[in-house]
């Protein structure tokens, strides 16, 4: 044979293990994400903050932003845990240093404290800004959440969750923006059209 066909064998192969390696770790975050092992770990650190007697829906939020400077690009990624209801959402920042799930810096939002909530109906995100249209936070929720890489580091399902999330956005969207004389632009980091 040849050195090219060599070439093609080689590759031929190294395709083929890739493809192996990326089917098995698939199974393995789906078994993990099925067990809802960080899924409870989750739900743990959220139960701390939710007042006694109060129903919340918890659910694991994401944020991630890239900005551009000539050719290069930068990449932030933000972790957080959820609660929400009707009136309120508590956040907790996370972390996953050494693998395992910590948080810092826990806060509620009230309802009253949003003066813009920015999104699109039925969108996965959400840009909450205070009476003084200064972002506060951005969120956006997943149904399937698998650890593919160092920036996604969990294994969650939250169909259910994610459903209830969109619903709690566009509701509050609705209302909080009605009682504030907003119209949303849909558009990320520019909530209100400029004048």
């Amino acid at each position: 044979m040849d050195t090219n066909t060599w070439i093609y064998i080689l590759a031929g192969v190294v395709v083929v293990v890739v493809a192996i390696y990326i089917v098995m770790k698939e199974k393995a975050n789906d078994k993990k994400a099925l067990s809802g092992e960080d899924k409870k770990a989750l739900a743990v650190i959220m139960n701390k903050f939710i007042s006694e007697g109060e129903t919340c829906t918890v659910a694991y939020a994401t944020w991630e932003w890239t900005t551009f400077q000539g050719k290069s690009q930068t990449t932030q990624y933000w972790y957080y845990g959820i609660a929400f209801n009707s009136e309120r959402i508590y956040i907790a920042p996370l972390s996953y240093d050494g693998g395992d799930i910590s948080y810092k810096n826990p806060f509620v939002l009230e309802k009253g404290d949003i003066g813009i909530v920015n999104s699109k109906p039925g969108e996965i995100w959400v840009e909450l800004y205070d009476k003084n249209q200064q972002e506060i936070i951005s969120l956006m929720t997943a149904a399937k959440n698998l650890n593919d890489d160092k920036f996604h580091p969990v294994n969650i399902l939250q169909e259910e969750e994610h459903k209830a999330f969109i619903a709690w956005k566009d509701a509050w969207m609705e209302e909080i923006n009605a009682v504030n004389g907003i119209t949303v632009t849909g558009k990320m980091k520019r909530p209100v059209k400029k004048k």
